[in-house]
């Protein structure tokens, strides 16, 4: 049905795949509108044969083979052409019967059709030809209506045969008439829908940009004060070891400042993470998640009492997802080494949790400690961009952000369930594909 309804698209108006639909829709109104005039002008060609009235043949033949023509201007793209012959060759056909018999009243009505098919056919770039063409069509019912001007002779017409016609021209013009509104209609609500969809999406970038602005300034404020308090304090550092006579004292001041550069190296990625989540597009790729959290697991073992912490991984060897590997990267390591940095060590037996469960649709990673846990106040603004939940944060506070934004551009979704003093869940979930 799909392949059949493209098929028939494509015969009335070729290959418009580049084509607005508004364009599409109004190219494809000018073919039916050519296909049905050329029908009506048929019909009568085969009734004028069947009486024998050879007088206005030759306006049947030429408006079908000019229809023709302009039929297949249409389908190679020349829409504005094919319009202009389509409404010029059907008013005057139109003129030539009416003047020619004003006793039937009906052949006015096509006037109407005619008057109304530029106002479709043309867009709001093309509205002066509409314009013209409207005026046409108005000229030509008062030169047909109003004077004795004909371009065929009259003829004398049977009264059946002139109810008939009357009936059969008011049958045709009501039809057309619908079909010209009804495609109208059609246009104007693919505009509206088209304006709607337009709106939504500035107000959309609007929303995006006001975000963006405001995290900006966040960034910069905040960065500039994290990077600037290990500078200055390698920069106090230096200074006193200048003056320090003593080798422990200058290993102690060596090991500061080693750690001071460990900061900067940390607030450094997580800035580089931040900037590649904002600009890179989304990759899809097939990755082994238990690997991933292995490769973390190897990055973080060397952390503060992270020898103490016992460590369960219930994620299954064969566990296969398709995400981006970069960003599920960045969840896990903000993740995992959370767990680690801000478990509690004074309890008998600290552990961390990695759990993975893997159905048709999504895959659920959870990632539960027995650490300090977070405070109620604090967990609606966790996600935040710069947010220290505890005086214990030494990071840039980008973590649960990137965690949150990260997560977001995979189209999945992270839940925080904790109580401080007893621990953490954090429970992502993201589609399996």
């Amino acid at each position: 049905m799909v392949n059949m309804h493209g098929k028939l698209k494509w015969i009335l108006v070729g290959n418009m795949d580049n084509d607005s639909l508004s364009d599409y829709r109004r190219a494809l109104l000018t073919s039916v509108g050519i296909l049905l005039s050329m029908l009506t002008c048929g019909y009568y060609l085969v009734v004028n044969l069947y009486k024998n009235y050879n007088p206005s043949l030759h306006f049947y033949y030429l408006y079908l083979v000019v229809g023709s023509v302009a039929f297949l201007i249409n389908r190679a793209g020349r829409h504005r052409l094919a319009k202009s012959i389509f409404l010029v060759c059907v008013n005057f056909v139109v003129f030539a019967f009416a003047s020619r018999e004003p006793e039937i009243p009906a052949v006015y009505l096509y006037f109407i059709v005619c008057s109304l098919m530029p106002l479709i056919i043309f867009d709001g770039n093309n509205k002066y030809m509409a314009a013209v063409f409207v005026a046409l069509s108005i000229t030509g019912y008062v030169i047909a209506r109003f004077t004795t001007f004909s371009l065929v002779p009259s003829r004398y017409i049977e009264p059946a045969y002139l109810e008939r016609v009357y009936n059969n021209n008011l049958v045709i013009v009501y039809a057309l008439s619908l079909i010209a509104v009804y495609f109208l209609v059609i246009i104007n609500h693919s505009v509206e829908s088209s304006l709607q969809h337009r709106e939504k999406q500035i107000l959309e970038k609007n929303q995006t940009l006001v975000k963006t602005n405001e995290e900006l300034d966040r960034f910069i404020y905040s960065t500039s004060h994290d990077l600037r308090a290990p500078l200055n304090s390698i920069q106090g550092l230096i200074n006193l070891s200048e003056f320090s006579p003593s080798k422990e004292e200058l290993a102690t001041y060596h090991q500061m400042m080693r750690e001071r550069l460990f900061k900067l190296e940390s607030i450094l990625n997580e800035i580089m993470q931040y900037s590649k989540n904002a600009k890179l597009e989304v990759e899809h790729k097939s990755i082994h998640l238990r690997e991933q959290i292995n490769r973390v697991l190897t990055d973080v073992q060397y952390l503060e009492g992270a020898s103490r912490i016992k460590i369960t991984v219930d994620v299954a060897n064969d566990l296969s997802m398709v995400t981006d590997p970069m960003r599920i990267g960045i969840v896990l390591n903000n993740l995992i080494s959370n767990a680690y940095k801000y478990s509690d060590l004074t309890k008998e037996n600290p552990y961390i949790t990695i759990r993975a469960v893997k159905t048709d649709r999504e895959v659920t990673i959870s990632i539960e400690d027995n650490g300090e846990g977070i405070d109620k106040i604090h967990q609606e603004k966790i996600f935040s961009m710069f947010y220290r939940a505890t005086a214990r944060s030494t990071g840039s506070g980008l973590g649960l952000y990137l965690v949150k934004e990260s997560i977001s551009k995979l189209g999945g979704a992270v839940r925080l369930t904790s109580e401080y003093g007893k621990g953490t869940l954090f429970t992502v979930v993201l589609p399996a594909s």
